[in-house]
């Protein structure tokens, strides 16, 4: 059997394999050394392929396809510093349990370490974040060859789903000549495996009682199951913004990050007579002050996690159970007639911000009207202000959201959303600084004809920094923390083929533009000053019903 015949049948299985587990779209950014593992994957007829040619964007884009079709998806890189530049969303998959496949080409061992071009040390590059990493053999003619690739397959298998959920690395080193046979599509035999994952229930569950205070984070689970449990009397249910179970139950407590913005410690001592219980699922909530509560209260705290790797942040549970979460929460809480009341100062909170945003133009206010007005079902928030602005001025509309938040980085933030958007209509909501740090992500959504629609929020700088301490020196705030760009993203607009709407009031903003098809960007001009001051007016308001409730 020549090289080629054997390079041929080790890539074309390979392609098959992971087919064959569940993964059936591959982000590919060009190269030389990954050139029959990318031909392979364009030939497999139930592949779907995409092309980036940048590996960080390619690699962010294939978590946002993850985190809607809830699906691996592979990404393919030649050999070099183009491995590298996966670790940011490698590292953000691990932390997010994100099934995301990386397969990074490499020279074979020969060349390693002896000064031959784009060769660096790729083994265990990912060894902090991924859950499974191989090394494949090189081709040759060896029926050995080709049931190595398939066992490390069915090993990698176990963990794109359950418990242990998460990305895998294969480095598989290649010698030349590189192309493979086109015609042996005939080795394409795989039929998809149907997932079969396991509940995990956990043994002696202790039924709790009283008035218990869920904080439900993000899930990968969907918890929809569980509204009754949510509505039960007994229960108040603090929801993140990026659970999308929290537009099914009626008494979602949403604003939580601003009633513990101004809760005192007579407050806390109200709130520990009221419950006898809190109960944390999922991963942790974006609210600091949520978690700062989470810190101080006197209350025995229980963690529920759907992964083995639990993460008790903000302070240690009183006890842990992994596993299922509807089966756990079903056997954890019992109902009873003991009526809690924290969801009627959510109410009071939404009546106070629908009155505020009436008298304002900052981007609270766009955030609120846009919200209400698209159609989009689907919406990826950047970190920093577009998920807190979420948070406070959410509207009870059923929406999908999706945020890379295990990390929290800002980069690669519209390379995900434009994966997202392959799979339904998604409006993105971005800053400027973080717009620019993936500008080059716009690309894919040009290369792949992507609808979107983008919503810039352009205050010309960092506009988080100004609530944080720093903010106070003004000699090197500016300079370091505010970072003003003066940017135009008019120009990226035209660069990448979008439609491109300048808004700098409210009458500007239209239905047309909101909810229009094809690329859309809409840059909204701000200030910064101005919209920190509207938000420490909206603190004040809020502060004054939460001093005069009855907790």
């Amino acid at each position: 059997m020549s090289h080629t015949e054997s390079l041929t049948k080790q890539v074309f299985t390979l392609v098959d394999e992971l087919y064959k587990y569940g993964m059936t779209s591959l982000v590919i950014s060009p190269g030389s050394r990954s050139t029959p593992i990318a031909i392979a994957a364009e030939l497999h007829p139930k592949m779907k392929t995409y092309v980036h040619p940048d590996e960080r964007g390619a690699a962010y884009f294939a978590l946002g396809k993850i985190k809607v079709s809830k699906r691996p998806v592979g990404i393919l890189c030649t050999s070099g510093t183009a491995a590298a530049n996966y670790l940011p969303a490698v590292s953000e998959a691990g932390l997010s349990h994100l099934p995301l496949v990386v397969i990074t080409s490499d020279r074979p061992h020969e060349l390693r370490n002896v000064g031959a071009p784009q060769a660096i040390n790729q083994t265990n590059m990912y060894q902090n974040f991924v859950r499974y990493q191989v090394e494949l053999p090189i081709a040759e003619n060896s029926d050995v060859t080709i049931n190595e690739v398939k066992n490390r397959i069915i090993q990698m298998s176990m963990f794109l789903s359950g418990i242990n959920r998460g990305p895998v690395a294969i480095n598989i080193p290649i010698r030349e000549p590189l192309m493979p046979d086109l015609t042996r599509t005939d080795l394409f035999k795989a039929t998809e495996v149907e997932s079969n994952e396991s509940v995990t229930v956990p043994k002696n569950i202790t039924v709790i009682k009283g008035k218990i205070l869920l904080i439900i984070g993000e899930t990968i689970e969907s918890l929809d199951p569980l509204e009754p449990v949510f509505n039960f009397k007994n229960v108040d249910t603090i929801m993140d913004p990026r659970q999308n179970t929290r537009v099914f139950q009626k008494n979602a407590i949403t604003s939580h990050d601003l009633i513990f913005s101004h809760v005192t410690e007579e407050h806390i001592k109200s709130i520990e007579k009221s419950y006898d219980y809190i109960v944390r699922v999922g991963e942790p909530v974006t609210s600091k002050s949520t978690n700062q509560f989470l810190g101080k209260v006197n209350l025995p705290q229980i963690l529920v996690s759907e992964f083995i790797d639990v993460k008790p942040y903000p302070v240690t549970p009183n006890k842990t159970y992994v596993g299922n979460i509807t089966q756990i929460l079903r056997c954890l809480i019992e109902e009873s007639d003991e009526e809690t009341n924290l969801y009627k100062l959510d109410n009071n909170i939404r009546e106070s911000i629908a009155k505020h945003v009436q008298n304002h133009d900052d981007e609270g206010r766009f955030m609120y009207e846009i919200l209400k007005r698209m159609n989009d079902k689907n919406v990826f928030l950047s970190s920093s202000m577009p998920i807190r602005d979420f948070e406070r001025y959410d509207v009870d509309r059923r929406l999908n959201v999706y945020a890379n938040r295990g990390a929290n980085g800002i980069d690669g933030v519209v390379s995900s959303a434009l994966g997202a958007a392959t799979e339904a209509p998604t409006t993105l909501f971005i800053g400027d600084i973080a717009m620019n740090h993936d500008i080059n992500g716009l690309l894919l959504s040009k290369l792949e004809k992507i609808d979107i629609t983008v919503v810039v929020f352009n205050n010309n700088g960092g506009n988080i920094f100004s609530y944080l301490p720093q903010y106070q020196e003004k000699m090197y705030f500016e300079r370091l923390f505010g970072t003003p760009l003066d940017l135009d993203f008019s120009h990226a607009a035209k660069f990448y083929d979008f439609n491109y709407y300048r808004v700098k009031t409210l009458d500007d903003l239209t239905d047309q533009m909101l909810n229009q098809s094809g690329r859309v960007m809409i840059e909204i001009i701000t200030d910064r000053e101005d919209n920190l001051h509207q938000h420490q007016q909206l603190r004040k308001e809020v502060a004054t019903v939460v001093q005069s409730f009855e907790f």
